[in-house]
């Protein structure tokens, strides 16, 4: 009898739910599913199909010749092997680089830990394509500052150094993917308890071996989730292997797809770039896929315990100095170096290597020409607007997501978590393929915005929803319920409670996610270059690829140092409110 009781209750209590689902939950999953189903739909249909022109799928002419063509093409074994290479060769050379920092930052007694710690995030506000682009300028076999400096000086065959190559595509995306995995190990370093590491030096383990059979053991699980994030990261980046690779022929997926979306010579066969965008997403799936099992059982490998304690630091003797010299070599190689490159070509009346002649002729010139240019002022409008719209809708519809998964019983709620992390294993130039199909249907339906900025806002708010809500999920957990029951005694209003007591708590992480898009927008080229049609909704990211393309390499300079500059104050900026904010908290608590 009790366990019918049970059951009857738990029965019960399922459909109570269902059926006392607020609409607008409904209302939400509905519309989550569309932004991100819809779109996985067309990229499977469109593989399928062997239209040559998107604009109508008939289901009774659906096969599987594209991906027959693509599985038994070797090209494609080409671009397994060179994206293998290119990603496990960047996320090693990302991964021991922020390590290292990280340790010695957290772990030793390395000279100017603060100036590490503030610098090495400072590296964010260089975008991946202006980067790749300075590397060129340096390390080009042709017109390379540096070759070209190897050459004239110390009598070296021409071209010593290649950027144009896989190892050069490894380095500079290695450098690109530091700043993030040095803040997701910085935590990691800082919380292990240092019993464990001086158990094992009273036990005579020497330093080298307690890193190796101790510290590293630790930090494992947590470095694996880290790696496997960089690894999903580096595999849908276009921005790097377009500027280095694709100019010596050099694909991988990314850039393959790209290529055949964008042929100059023959009608594109869009069926092909979805299959083969198809095999590009099943692997990013099952990486994003590794990333969440691991995320999930970290627990097992708890490494903080409940007593204070402070982290032991290592003496690093002779090695101070070279420590020191590695971190001023990484930041001259992320960000001064290009900075350095672009303001001095942004100054130049044409492009030639640094001598006292060159110095002479320094001109100001392509600064005035920026405001000339009519389609310039309408990219940079249309940035600003893609901005505003992107980084607001994505924080809006992180948090209504958020809320109803953490606050809710609703139903559906894990189903709408699934739903808005899904778009986390979609590479960009795979998700700007897959709504460039939704577009173009949708304009027989009268729903016809490609062409205008709202068709690139929609997909990248579907492409940044999931980092969205990972950030709003924590800071809603960290919001105790009894400060909305207080609220409601009180006889406040939902909407009261929501301005009084979400807002000002939720602050920081709107903000934070909101500034987060915001560098992400404006520094991604891969869906935009699939999405924009015209300056009608070209942005800013699109104009400095295609005046790369056509050699106005002075203009880009220009254009380059505005935005680095501009991106590094938003940083600072960013940084200064989050430690504000943390102040703020500590001093409540403290209170």
């Amino acid at each position: 009898m009790a366990v019918e009781t049970l059951e009857f209750r738990a029965t019960s209590s399922w459909f109570e739910r269902l059926r006392t689902g607020n609409p607008w939950h409904w209302a939400l999953l509905v519309l989550m599913a569309l932004l991100v189903g819809l779109p996985a739909v067309f990229l499977v249909l469109g593989s399928l199909s062997q239209t040559q022109v998107p604009t109508d799928i008939s289901l009774s002419a659906l096969n599987f010749d594209n991906y027959l063509d693509v599985w038994f093409d070797p090209v494609t074994y080409g671009l397994f092997y060179n994206t293998f290479i290119y990603v496990f060769g960047a996320t090693a050379v990302g991964i021991s680089l922020a390590a290292t920092l990280a340790w010695l930052v957290e772990r030793t007694d390395c000279p100017g830990k603060i100036w590490i710690y503030a610098g090495v995030p400072m590296t964010l506000a260089m975008p991946g394509m202006l980067q790749a682009m300075a590397w060129v300028l340096l390390l080009s076999p042709r017109i390379g500052f540096l070759n070209t400096f190897l050459v004239d000086e110390l009598g070296i065959l021409p071209g010593p150094i290649n950027i144009y190559s896989l190892g050069g595509m490894i380095f500079v995306e290695g450098l690109r993917l530091v700043p993030t995995a040095f803040l997701m190990l910085v935590p990691l370093m800082r919380s292990m308890d240092p019993s464990l590491e001086e158990a094992a030096a009273m036990s005579g383990a020497g330093p080298s071996s307690t890193l190796r059979k101790v510290t590293m053991r630790l930090l494992l699980p947590g470095i694996v989730a880290i790696v496997i994030y960089q690894f999903i990261t580096a595999l849908e980046v276009f921005e790097v292997p377009g500027i280095l690779g694709m100019p010596a022929d050099l694909f991988v997926f990314s850039t393959k797809i790209y290529q055949i979306h964008h042929s100059a010579t023959v009608l594109p066969e869009y069926g092909k770039a979805n299959a083969l965008a198809m095999i590009y997403l099943v692997v990013a799936v099952v990486a994003t896929i590794a990333y969440s099992r691991v995320i999930v059982h970290q627990e097992r490998y708890t490494i903080v315990t409940g007593k204070g304690y402070r982290p032991r630091t290592q003496p690093l003797g002779f090695w101070r100095w070279p420590a020191v010299a590695l971190v001023v070599l990484f930041l001259l190689f992320s960000i001064l170096l290009p900075l350095l490159v672009f303001i001095y070509v942004s100054l130049l009346p044409f492009v030639q290597a640094p001598s006292l002649e060159a110095f002479q002729n320094l001109t100001l010139q392509h600064y005035l020409n920026l405001g000339d240019d009519p389609f310039l002022i309408q990219a940079i409008w249309n940035t600003i607007v893609l901005i505003v719209l992107t980084s607001t809708g994505t924080v809006v519809l992180a948090f209504l997501v958020s809320l109803v998964v953490v606050r809710s019983k609703f139903i559906g709620r894990r189903f709408l978590d699934q739903l808005a992390f899904m778009p986390h294993a979609i590479p960009g130039i795979v998700l700007g393929l897959a709504f460039l199909w939704v577009y173009l249907q949708g304009a027989n339906f009268g729903f016809d915005i490609f062409g205008s900025i709202w068709s690139i806002c929609i997909a990248f708010i579907v492409s940044y929803i999931a980092y969205g809500t990972r950030a709003m999920n924590a800071a809603i957990l960290q919001i105790h319920k009894d400060l909305e029951e207080a609220a409601h005694v009180s006889g406040a209003p939902h909407w009261r409670t929501m301005w009084r007591v979400f807002y000002p708590l939720m602050l920081p992480t709107f903000v934070g996610v909101w500034v987060w898009v915001m560098l992400h927008v404006v520094r991604s080229a891969s869906l935009p270059l699939i999405l924009y049609e015209g300056p009608e909704n070209q942005v800013l990211a699109v104009i400095i690829w295609n005046m790369w393309d056509e050699g106005e390499m002075q203009a880009v300079g220009a254009i380059g140092v505005l935005m680095i500059v501009l991106l590094l104050l938003i940083t600072v900026a960013v940084r200064s409110f989050a430690f504000g904010s943390s102040r703020h908290i500590q001093t409540a608590q403290g209170h």
